[in-house]
């Protein structure tokens, strides 16, 4: 078994790897589409649509390859030129990074690097490598033609000092299972009412969904949308989700969504969409890590006054890091985009970038004012909000009624479902109420909207202070927002 090193969060990485060929997977629930109250003969169809899918290495490469855009990072179907990142092994395995629940970091023969001057592109070239992309902010691609040259051209690189260099991962995640349809709650809970008597947001203030697409055309968002893009696909200037992939349109639902079957929180906000994720072929999203990047700088250099990312795990990249510090210190003219990382959904600590310090990490809550977890009221067992030093508070995670692909496509028929879940779900609520914190005082810094969330936050029953376990406490944006308003 191999090694790949590499510096990043300011020390040097060390993971094994495996080759991907060598790679068996046990099968992962795929989502199931079943509506809610639907016969047992459309309930069998759905099952079986849904039916468990082992992974397959050669089979995985192959859907990878047919985006022209993944070619540049996979040049041949050979499963061999990838690899599985591995914890580490031995006795401190059990709290070391990464944890993989429910999903894999897979390495590929290309590289990030930021900052590089002439010379050092000179210098990589002359040990392999060749420039496949370059992107915002001074980002290139390279491409190397062995998983060892990505090992020896980062080791290169850092020596020479440029401003980062990492291996481009890609990151395969599960689904959360959906919830079952329960009545609309979310909006009630976190005090929505108070903060539209304020205001339902401004079109100026921008909030940017990074996720597998958006239905861009859906009735409750076309009118929001003023950008898009496709960072993984190649759509261009299109953020249209592939099949059923419904999870970016659900959180473009919960932040920005129009009309009155299901609202967003903030319905006067605008909308960026960046489709930076797309199926695997076996239920599972896969993201790539240069274009994550990419898309990140773009929305800030876009005019994104929020990001709303309800995704993660695996590895640390710097590539990712830098992107987000950015947007956090140089979007908004200055002033800072808000960035809102969602927790996870595998009840452990967090990862990666949630684990990042300086953003708003949000985990997931209950109609009962409990933080979800396998055993809350609820009842959804399966899966429960990630914790750690990062968490700045929770959100509503369950039941959550919002947008769905339009039609027939998506996680039900129809325009809508009542079922989204997880802390995918409770970060786009505390995006939306970032937009109309910042509709109600435009010159609030990120510093400052992170503050006003921790002072306004509800203490849950028991809290007395924050804790890993439930951050400062449960979102109250109508608090928050008229915190914002008051705020000089």
């Amino acid at each position: 078994m191999a090694t790949i090193r590499y510096p990043a969060q300011g020390t040097q990485q060390s993971f094994s790897i495996t080759r991907l060929s060598t790679v068996e997977q046990a099968a992962a629930p795929r989502p199931s589409r079943a509506a809610p109250g639907t016969s047992k003969a459309k309930r069998a169809t759905a099952a079986a649509a849904a039916a468990p899918v082992a992974f397959d290495a050669r089979s995985f490469v192959s859907a990878m390859r047919m985006s022209e855009t993944m070619r540049m990072r996979i040049p041949t179907d050979d499963p061999k030129r990838l690899a599985l990142v591995q914890p580490p092994s031995g006795p401190a395995s059990a709290s070391a990074r990464p944890r993989y629940a429910g999903g894999m970091t897979i390495m590929t023969p290309s590289i990030i690097v930021e900052g590089a001057r002439i010379d050092d592109i000179k210098a990589a070239r002359n040990a392999g490598a060749r420039i496949v992309d370059e992107g915002f902010d001074g980002k290139a691609l390279l491409l190397v033609d062995s998983l060892a040259d990505v090992t020896k051209i980062c080791a290169l690189l850092a020596k020479r000092q440029v401003g980062s260099v990492t291996p481009n991962f890609l990151r395969r995640y599960g689904h959360t299972p959906r919830s079952t349809a329960q009545a609309a709650w979310a909006h009630r809970k976190i005090n929505l009412a108070a903060a539209w008597r304020i205001t339902k947001g401004a079109k100026t203030v921008r909030i940017a969904i990074l996720d597998e697409g958006v239905d861009t055309a859906h009735p409750a968002l076309r009118t929001a949308v003023v950008a898009q893009r496709d960072f993984i696909g190649d759509k261009g200037n299109s953020a249209m989700p592939d099949g059923d992939d419904a999870h970016g349109t659900a959180c473009a639902g919960v932040a920005v969504g129009r009309g009155t079957r299901a609202p967003g929180v903030a319905p006067r906000c605008s909308l960026i969409a960046a489709r930076i994720a797309m199926d695997d072929g076996a239920g599972h999203w896969v993201f790539d890590d240069y274009a994550t990047a990419d898309a990140i700088d773009w929305c800030w250099r876009n005019d994104a006054a929020v990001l709303s990312n309800s995704w993660g795990g695996g590895v640390p990249s710097d590539a990712i890091s830098r992107a987000f510090g950015r947007a956090r210190t140089q979007g908004r003219g200055g002033k800072g985009a808000v960035v809102c990382i969602a927790a996870g959904n595998d009840q452990i600590a967090i990862d990666f970038p949630g684990e990042l310090p300086g953003y708003v990490t949000v985990g997931a809550s209950t109609p009962a004012d409990e933080r979800k977890t396998r055993r809350s009221s609820d009842g959804e067992g399966w899966w429960g909000s990630n914790f750690g030093e990062t968490m700045w508070l929770l959100a509503p995670g369950v039941f959550i009624h919002t947008a769905d692909i339009s039609g027939a496509r998506g996680y039900e028929p129809g325009n809508y479902t009542g079922t989204f879940n997880g802390t995918s779900s409770a970060t786009p609520h505390v995006a939306g109420a970032v937009g109309l914190m910042l509709s109600a005082n435009p010159g609030l810094t990120a510093s400052a909207v992170r503050t006003i969330l921790r002072e306004t936050a509800v203490p849950l029953p028991g809290q007395s202070g924050w804790t890993k376990e439930l951050g400062y406490g449960r979102l109250d944006v109508g608090k928050a927002v008229a915190a914002a308003r008051r705020h000089r």
